[in-house]
């Protein structure tokens, strides 16, 4: 029975062991049979393959990713499936997998998402259907240059914007920006917004890697900002975080700067020869025998006939600047941060400079989206400037270098500084700071706090935002005149005489000022499409109140230098003083935004706005705008007839802007503390009030009434872009006092108010074009150019009656010359017999001619000359291409229609350059282009004449970038996202009809810091 019992389960075993093996067997025959490998690749519309396209298996958290060229590879058990394709900015797919082992995707572009979104005044817009004239500047764009100068960084990159840059000194190299020329006789800077909040104070020190987007406001679209707007607005903003995984940036340049162009000047026996040869023209024996010019040349005694060469002595080859920059972005969908921190250095171009500029920046941008319908923003940001200096001025070192001879010596064998000019004005103690310092610190710390609110419960597209913002500011000003040490070598006595003491006492200053800004807003608006209608609308309200007090102290009588303290210093000639003043905005204003299928666009601004500078009843003023536009493009019968054309969009209008930025209390009797007047039974000096200025209880806006027509356009998906505007600004009432009419003989000069009596027009035209291309995911390319002309003309100014009609500025353009005219130089006698001449003039002097013809040369004679140093005309050239991750942009910047006046001999500037040496008229070079040798005293050769104007148009290399970025299957074998290496340089070359100084320079005779040439290597990293 057992037996049996065994037997029967051993058959049964079996039995089922074999279908269960042969169960398995089949099942690993169909597992393996229907596994298979799908392959293809992911294109855009041009065909070219998209790079980290996530590939997912339907219903499964199955993903991969496209390679670097769109190539895909993915495993799927299942006969049928569905794979996703996904990819920023594109329309995600879903194909149906069933036999295909190979599947190739063409991805189109999603429109919505794509849409280039524009900053306007108090919101966004889409770029498609904007109707007023707007710049934009990327964030990254400015990144590819070196300077850390954001004002410099936008020289070039745009339409309408005017961008001079004067100097290189660190924390002090300011581009002066104008939008679309100069419009007003007053200040003709824009507006600055930063991140909603304007009158922040400056924006170029903000640290390049915190900004997302620049927004250029040129016309009617500025009028959102009524009062302060008839310059244009320029709004920053700042990187905010973004949902999704939390990436480190870390960005770290080291660079070195180097003056562009500076004079040469003459040696010190070449200038021997020229003061003799000044001497013989004003009847003066020599003052340098031909012994002592050869020991000059040959140096053969560097102690008593030195050989200097002054620009050499002050000025180094190279000055280093390093910048550190770390950021920490992400978010979740209920949290995003954006954390930065930057650090910048720049060491001046002085030997043992005492120049040197150090900023700390950091800010911390974090929103909350609190509830479906609410999100809260905090933005705080703070920034350190420490400007460390001489406490001479740069412009008066370099007017030194100018004036010392170079038969001084910068320092004596024995390394004992030598005397300087006068008093041991040394300019290579003065610039290392051996004279003593000027320190200045500004803090500033800038706050907003923010919300908004949807209220769909009560209507589909209605929200309500707010804002509230509290900068301060703070600055501490520190400058001390030490005594230094300057010897005279005696050659007499063989002794070194020590000129301490010569410059006075030792004193010092000490400023402390305080900046407070508050502002407010709240904003009710609504948007909302009705099928092809789209209407976008909003109304406001916004309060700015800002405070500014400070306090100043002299001391002097200073035993030593060591304790720089205000306490330290002597009772007597001791100096307090003292500043406070508050000014206040109040404004309602709101927009209304309206298109029809997206093709007929219109906009209408108001603004009402209330400003404490002016007095009441005239506080208030109403600053409209209009504009429309249409997409022709978008019309039907355009799309089926010029398919190639992406879009071409007419666009014109209108504005009322004001400009508010004059001297407060002009409606006021000012009153000024006096010197001091002496009377009382003692005769004492007792303090008294002064009257100013009379006040002018009408005073009231300047006025500018802009027009603005253009046309915008893309061709072949795209890759070309051409715009055009041409805009023509009238404005009135202007703030200006009639100085120039009432006679002096009145007593009034200076007394009279400003009254709003000033007409000024401008127009201009600008055009802007932009092609790229990328031939295939290895190589791409761009080259883009924009181009500006503007030319103002002056309706009404106050002049003298008496003015000739060739002096006059109305009617002709604000900037200008007023020179005498040169008939070239005089090269013999009979020439200046035959004509009408300056009493005194000899053969190698200038000529100028009789203009009025009454036989004499007087300052009637003089002439204008409509063009200046601010140019006319600015242009820009960039390009751009990459090649397997190695890159190459370049940015070429010029002007047109500019003159400077170089005069080398004029102030206090006394050694000539080479040039004016060379060229010079003598006995020798009858033919000389240039006179004959003269000083700063010469009455006839050192005026105001269009023999010495230049022209100062330009072409720039103004910026050039080489960088390698890795790909991507490097970066990741390193654990990190991103890795780019990269060399750049700003002012690199430039190309003028100004030999010997930069275009741009800021003075006539060339005293200036210059502008510097800086080459910088670096690198970025993502985590």
């Amino acid at each position: 029975m057992n037996l049996r019992l065994t037997i029967h389960l051993l058959v049964l075993l079996s039995v089922f062991g074999g279908q269960m093996a042969l169960i398995s067997d089949a099942k690993a025959q169909a597992t393996v049979k229907s596994q298979r490998k799908v392959t293809g690749k992911v294109t855009d519309e041009k065909d070219l393959g998209l790079p980290g396209v996530s590939v997912k298996l339907k219903g499964t958290s199955k993903t991969v990713a496209t390679d670097a060229n769109g190539n895909y590879v993915i495993s799927i058990t299942e006969e049928k499936a569905t794979l996703l394709f996904s990819y920023t900015g594109y329309i995600t797919k879903e194909i149906a997998i069933e036999s295909n082992s190979n599947v190739d995707v063409q991805l189109s572009v999603d429109k919505k998402q794509l849409e280039e979104i524009v900053v306007v005044g108090y919101g966004t817009q889409k770029r498609a259907t904007v109707t007023g004239s707007i710049a934009t500047i990327k964030g990254d764009v400015l990144k590819q240059s070196p300077t850390p100068n954001l004002s410099n960084a936008i020289a070039g990159r745009v339409p309408g914007v005017i961008a001079t840059n004067r100097s290189g000194e660190p924390g002090n190299d300011f581009s002066s920006l104008l939008i679309r020329g100069k419009g007003t006789l007053n200040d003709n800077s824009p507006l600055i917004v930063i991140d909603g909040v304007a009158n922040r104070g400056a924006f170029e020190r903000i640290n390049p890697d915190d900004v997302e987007s620049i927004s250029i406001l040129k016309d009617a679209s500025a009028a959102i900002y009524g009062a302060q707007a008839a310059n244009g607005v320029i709004l920053i903003t700042t990187k905010k975080g973004k949902s999704g995984k939390s990436t480190i940036t870390y960005g770290g340049s080291y660079g070195m700067a180097q003056a562009t162009q500076l004079p040469k000047l003459v040696d010190a026996g070449q200038y021997a020869t020229y003061i003799n040869e000044v001497n013989d023209r004003l009847g003066q024996p020599h003052q340098y025998s031909d012994p002592d010019i050869l020991k000059y040349k040959d140096g053969s005694d560097p102690l008593n006939f030195p050989n200097t060469n002054w620009y050499d002595a002050v000025i180094k080859d190279f000055s280093p600047q390093y910048r550190h920059s770390l950021s920490f972005s992400g978010g979740t969908d209920k949290l995003e941060h954006f954390i930065s921190g930057e650090y910048l250095n720049q060491e001046g171009i002085f030997h043992k400079s005492a120049t040197n500029y150090k900023q700390y920046n950091l800010r911390s941008n974090i929103s909350s989206q609190v509830t479906p319908n609410l999100r809260v923003a905090l933005n705080v940001s703070g920034r350190i400037e420490d400007r460390q200096a001489s406490n001479y001025s740069s412009g008066t070192i370099f007017s030194e270098v100018l004036s010392a001879y170079p038969t001084l010596p910068a320092y004596y064998p024995n390394g004992l500084p030598g005397p300087g000019l006068a008093g041991g004005r040394n300019p290579v103690l003065m610039a290392s700071g051996a004279t003593g310092y000027n320190n200045v610190k500004d803090y500033s710390l800038l706050s907003d706090l923010s919300f908004d609110l949807k209220l769909p419960y009560i209507t589909e597209g209605l929200y309500v935002s707010g804002l509230a913002a509290f900068d301060f500011r703070f600055r501490n000003g520190k400058k001390l005149y030490d005594n230094w040490d300057a010897y005279r070598y005696n050659k007499t006595t063989n002794e070194y005489v020590n000129l301490k003491n010569t410059e006075g006492p030792i004193n010092l200053n000490e400023d402390f000022r305080n900046y407070k800004l508050q502002t407010y807003n709240i904003k009710l608006g609504y948007s909302r499409q009705f099928e092809s209608h789209n209407i976008s609308a909003f109304v406001a309200f916004e309060q700015s109140e800002n405070y500014d007090e400070g306090i100043s102290a002299y001391r002097t009588g200073y035993l030593s230098s060591k304790i720089d303290q205000i306490f330290i210093g002597g009772d007597k000639d001791k100096n307090n003083g003292s500043v406070a003043s508050q000014s206040a905005r109040q404004n309602f204003f709101g927009r209304l935004t309206y298109s029809l299928k997206d093709r007929y666009l219109a906009e209408f601004i108001l603004r009402h706005d209330g400003s404490f500078n002016f007095p009441n009843g005239k506080r208030w003023g109403t600053f409209p705008g209009v504009s429309v536009g249409w997409r022709i493009s978008e019309e039907n019968f355009f799309k089926k007839n010029l398919s190639f054309v992406n879009q071409l969009k007419l666009k014109a209008s209108w504005g009322k802007m004001g400009n508010d930025k004059i001297s407060p209390y002009q409606n006021l009797q000012q009153y000024y503390l006096d010197g001091g007047f002496y009377f009382g039974p003692d005769s004492e000096k007792q303090q008294g009030l002064s009257a100013g200025v009379a006040p002018n209880p009408n005073i009231t806006w300047e006025v500018a009434k802009t027009t603005n027509f253009g046309i915008e356009s893309s061709f072949f998906k795209g890759d070309l872009s051409l715009n055009a505007d041409y805009f023509i600004s009238k404005r009135s009432s202007i703030l200006i006092a009639r100085n120039a009419s009432v006679p002096s003989s009145t007593g009034l000069s200076g007394k009279l108010p400003a009254e709003n009596i000033g007409k000024v027009n401008n127009r201009g035209v600008e055009l802007e074009m932009l092609y790229r291309r990328a031939l295939n995911n290895d190589f791409s390319f761009s080259i883009g150019g924009n181009y500006t002309y503007t030319k103002n003309e002056v309706v009404f100014m106050d002049e003298a009656t008496n003015v000739p009609e060739w002096q006059k500025i109305q009617g002709h353009s604000m900037d200008s010359w007023l020179v005498y005219q040169s008939t070239g130089v005089y090269r013999n006698q009979a020439e200046i017999d035959n004509s009408v001449h300056l009493a005194g003039t000899k053969p190698g002097d200038i000529g100028y001619r009789d203009v009025n013809g009454d036989k004499k040369i007087t300052s009637d004679d003089r002439i204008r000359v409509f063009e200046a140093p601010t140019p006319k005309s600015v242009f820009g050239i960039s390009a751009g291409m990459e090649y397997h991750g190695f890159g190459l942009n370049i940015l070429l910047q010029g002007q047109g229609k500019a003159k400077q006046l170089i005069l080398p001999q004029q102030g206090n500037a006394i050694t000539p350059p080479v040039w004016l040496f060379e060229n010079r008229y003598s006995v020798n070079n009858l033919n000389g282009a240039y006179p004959a040798s003269f000083d700063r005293n010469d009455p006839i050769n050192n005026r105001y004449s269009d023999f010495w104007l230049r022209n100062a148009s330009f072409l720039r290399l103004k910026n050039a970038e080489v960088y390698y970025t890795f790909s991507k299957s490097v970066v990741s074998k390193l654990k990190i996202q991103n890795l780019r290496v990269f060399v750049n340089g700003s002012n690199l070359l430039v190309f003028s009809k100004i030999k010997d100084y930069d275009p741009e320079l800021n003075a006539v005779t060339g005293s200036y810091y210059p502008q510097t040439r800086i080459v910088s290597a670096g690198i970025n990293i993502s985590l």
